[in-house]
């Protein structure tokens, strides 16, 4: 068997990682627990910007938004002081991790326990062996305690890898001489990219124009950056994560 390389990798398990993240942020479970916690009521992203960048702790929301880089700093801000004083980050942080478990157990069902195990185990040895300096958010993220029950940590380190692979992305979109804004309006998504997308993160225009030239760029540098995370993986291991990644998403269509 010849042996996947890191870049192949990186390329097979990035979009199933981000579609699989987004099942669970987009459930009506995790919309319930914002409501309960006070967030929902700042809109949309309340849960979702305090959650991810409470991992940070009590930090400005500068440094949140920073940290988060494709949202305007300004609606970062308004989020961050939405969350109630006696509701600290780093609880609102575990709160939005538990969400991923609580929604992983059900998700992953279809899947055999074994499987499972083997996709929470193969996940926690690349963040192990990962360089926490990609990303703050990754960083802060691979500091969430998992529960112990497969699913439950299966869920929650495929979301500490969606986290590694954004904070490669945001550093990607520099690199290629867009930034934030430039980057979704040059994605060509009609969901997730465009000024309707734009907008909606808190940016206003007038808005950069379109390069997707330079957009596909972000997305090599964002891959061989991500790739070598996978390093620490072995023939197998890397022939097992893609499978395990790819059945993983598979139970969510």
């Amino acid at each position: 068997m010849t042996m996947m390389t890191t870049i192949e990798v990186a390329e097979t398990t990035g979009k199933p990682i981000l579609e699989f993240g987004r099942g669970w942020m987009v459930a009506p479970t995790t919309a319930v627990r914002a409501a309960q916690l006070g967030l929902a009521d700042a809109g949309r992203f309340g849960f979702w910007v305090n959650g991810r960048a409470g991992v940070l702790g009590e930090v400005d929301s500068a440094v949140a938004a920073a940290a988060i880089g494709f949202m305007a700093p300004q609606a970062v801000h308004d989020y961050w002081h939405a969350r109630r004083s006696s509701l600290s980050a780093w609880d609102t942080a575990l709160a939005w991790f538990d969400c991923a478990a609580a929604w992983g157990r059900e998700a992953l069902e279809p899947m055999a326990d074994d499987d499972v195990r083997r996709l929470a185990d193969l996940a926690r040895k690349v963040i192990d062996q990962a360089d926490l300096s990609i990303g703050t958010l990754f960083a802060g993220s691979a500091r969430i305690p998992t529960p112990g029950d497969a699913a439950g940590d299966a869920a929650i380190n495929l979301n500490v890898l969606r986290e590694f692979r954004g904070c490669a992305h945001l550093a990607a979109c520099h690199a290629a001489g867009l930034g934030p804004h430039a980057t979704i309006m040059s994605t060509d998504d009609p969901v997730r990219g465009g000024a309707s997308w734009a907008e909606g993160f808190g940016w206003t225009s007038p808005h950069p124009q379109p390069d997707i030239q330079a957009r596909a760029r972000v997305e090599e540098l964002t891959t061989a950056a991500a790739a070598r995370s996978f390093e620490s993986l072995e023939k197998t291991e890397r022939a097992d994560f893609v499978h395990l990644v790819t059945a993983a998403r598979a139970c969510i269509d």
